[in-house]
């Protein structure tokens, strides 16, 4: 069997779960917001969303703002949406909305030729660091802002990418456990793009490839596995950066013609993935044994869940929904500040 996840205790550890084989359930209800890619009605909620087994239903689906453009969305650290503007207005943009749909502010990329698809935070400190990546045709360059009490202010830095197979990156993710970035070029639908890490150093991000020929376009940090999930086309991998390696991959033909684009997860052994035709789908992790997405007791579900749906929110970790921190674990917190108990990445058989 894989290990589990650490355990964690602290102040800062306290606002996270902490995440055990007991402690998961099955079926699973979350909300979730998405967008869509065409229509003036682009950025909308599922106010539940559940996965039990190869069955997922919906509840009601809100539509919650009309912004110029959208496409990958996130919780920023102020508790509002940041939707990313496309290539809408010229410069691209990326809006601030709250959750309810109003405005809140707009801001833009340097350079005119910089889209705005994908967005990925360094952290969800109100400092943090927001990049915003292009989508094809746009030369090798994204932008970068810095945040202002938790919320997009100024305009954004041009970052020159450099190094790897191909400079045309759609997509970065960090993973806090190791504390680094990675980053996808496989462009919409496409499942042979490359994968690799991302070194920032000033205005230019340094790529170096680790894998390719893989369906590197949409990328997740999970804290349920501390792997990378990564998807495009019809295919979902799980890479496990200790080792270096995708160590579970599923291709899914539910519908057919799936096109898989931003994923989500719950930190619980739950994943969400978004495809362009208008499906989602859900997988159940094989929890008891190796916790894969392909594993003997994973299960897959999809479902038509809007037209021309885009991308979803995170539902955990950076850029993850926010959960107020219950006043049972704020008394926890107090009596164990300052104590660690640290397990290894997985749990070992």
């Amino acid at each position: 069997m894989r290990p589990y996840n650490r355990l964690f205790f602290g102040t800062a550890a306290l606002a996270c779960t902490v995440y055990t084989a007991a402690a998961q359930a099955d079926p699973v209800t979350v909300p979730l917001f998405f967008t869509t890619f065409s229509g003036g009605a682009n950025v909308d909620e599922a106010t539940t969303v559940t996965l039990s087994g190869s069955t997922l239903t919906f509840g009601a689906i809100n539509n919650i703002a009309s912004t110029a453009g959208a496409d990958g969305l996130l919780f920023l650290p102020d508790g509002n949406l940041a939707i990313a503007g496309q290539n809408t207005n010229n410069p691209a943009q990326v809006h601030e909305i709250t959750t309810g749909g109003a405005a809140v502010t707009s801001v833009s990329t340097t350079a005119a030729s910089n889209g705005s698809y994908h967005l990925a935070l360094s952290s969800n400190s109100p400092t943090a660091t927001l990049y915003t990546l292009c989508s094809g045709n746009c030369g090798a360059n994204f932008t970068r802002f810095t945040l202002a009490s938790g919320g997009v202010s100024g305009v954004g830095t041009d970052i020159t990418v450099s190094g790897g197979n191909s400079q045309d990156v759609r997509g970065i993710i960090f993973d806090p456990v190791n504390g680094k970035w990675y980053y996808g070029t496989a462009g919409d639908g496409s499942t042979a793009g490359t994968f690799g890490t991302v070194s920032f150093s000033g205005n230019t991000a340094t790529l170096t490839q680790l894998l390719s020929n893989v369906p590197a376009h949409g990328l997740t940090f999970d804290p349920f596995t501390n792997d990378i999930i990564f998807s495009s086309g019809n295919m979902v991998d799980q890479f496990d950066p200790t080792s270096g390696t995708v160590v579970s991959s599923r291709t899914i033909t539910i519908s057919g013609h799936e096109e898989f684009d931003q994923s989500a997860v719950d930190g619980a052994g739950h994943l969400f993935i978004a495809s362009n035709d208008g499906n989602l789908v859900g997988i159940d992790y094989d929890r008891a044994t190796q916790h894969l997405i392909n594993g003997a007791g994973s299960t897959v579900a999809e479902k038509f869940l809007a037209g021309s749906l885009d991308d979803i929110a995170p539902l955990s970790g950076i850029g993850g929904t926010p959960v107020p921190e219950p006043a049972s674990l704020a008394l926890l917190a107090t009596g164990l500040l300052g104590f660690r108990v640290l397990g290894r990445r997985r749990k070992q058989v």
